[in-house]
């Protein structure tokens, strides 16, 4: 699944550390989504079942991570200088680790005037879903990303782009990662205290399938956000989200 890794994780044009973090993170997303678009062909099996949900929550919160190091390289930087300090200690929680809510989902709620003049600074959120990456990162590139595809030759993969509302897309995808998440979290930490609740084949592999879809719809974005880290041309990365989702459709 190079195709994924090089949406979310970028290009071959970093060095030091940011090279090391993004290597790391698409070595880990190239892993884990081959495993999970193989369960999407492969009859259902307990494996399925067991790992499934897991190898989705694995490429949904580093390709969440990828996203943020990407736009927001100080936050990347940080973190990889830490965990490489002789202090760090694996088995403790460290209050500036990377986390769901916070660096992907918002943890406040946002003012109602973006701009408002009394916004303190440390307050204003830099969450990969916050309304002021939104405004800043996501519908400019988004609407980039629109006009880019409508000029290019028919591409059902791509076409189906086409119906996406730059206004509205990030709040959408913030919801449906939110569910996702819980869904996956579910099978990840057997939540399921009766059999009945276990999940069937249609909702491991709808799952699956959506949570890949959407972090290869936000890469393929990315791609054209002007200052994002590592980018590849708008070209290469529709052609990589074309055989990427035609391989799991």
């Amino acid at each position: 699944m190079r195709d994924l890794a090089l949406l979310l994780c970028g290009g071959d044009g970093t060095t030091g550390t940011a090279k090391v973090a993004l290597d790391q993170l698409s070595s880990s997303i190239q892993t884990f989504s081959e495993k999970a678009a193989r369960f999407l062909i492969d009859p259902i099996s307990r494996e399925t079942k067991s790992f499934g949900p897991f190898c989705a929550r694995v490429v949904l919160e580093n390709s969440c991570a990828a996203l943020v190091g990407r736009l927001d390289s100080f936050r990347m930087l940080y973190l990889s200088e830490f965990q490489a300090q002789p202090e760090y200690e694996h088995g403790k929680r460290a209050k500036s680790a990377f986390a769901w809510t916070g660096d992907v989902m918002p943890d406040e709620k946002a003012a109602a005037n973006l701009w408002s003049l009394d916004n303190d600074l440390p307050k204003i959120s830099r969450a990969l879903f916050s309304r002021h990456f939104d405004h800043i990162y996501w519908k400019p590139a988004t609407s980039a990303m629109i006009d880019f595809v409508a000029t290019q030759s028919h591409d059902p993969a791509l076409s189906d782009l086409l119906s996406i509302d730059p206004d509205t897309f990030i709040s959408e995808t913030r919801g449906r990662s939110a569910q996702l998440y819980s869904t996956l979290s579910k099978g990840v930490h057997w939540e399921f205290f009766t059999s009945a609740l276990l999940f069937d084949e249609m909702t491991i592999k709808s799952i699956i399938r959506d949570t890949l879809v959407l972090v290869a719809r936000l890469g393929l974005i990315s791609h054209f956000v002007p200052t994002a880290y590592a980018s590849i041309q708008a070209r290469e990365a529709a052609a990589c989200y074309s055989a990427f989702t035609g391989h799991i459709s």
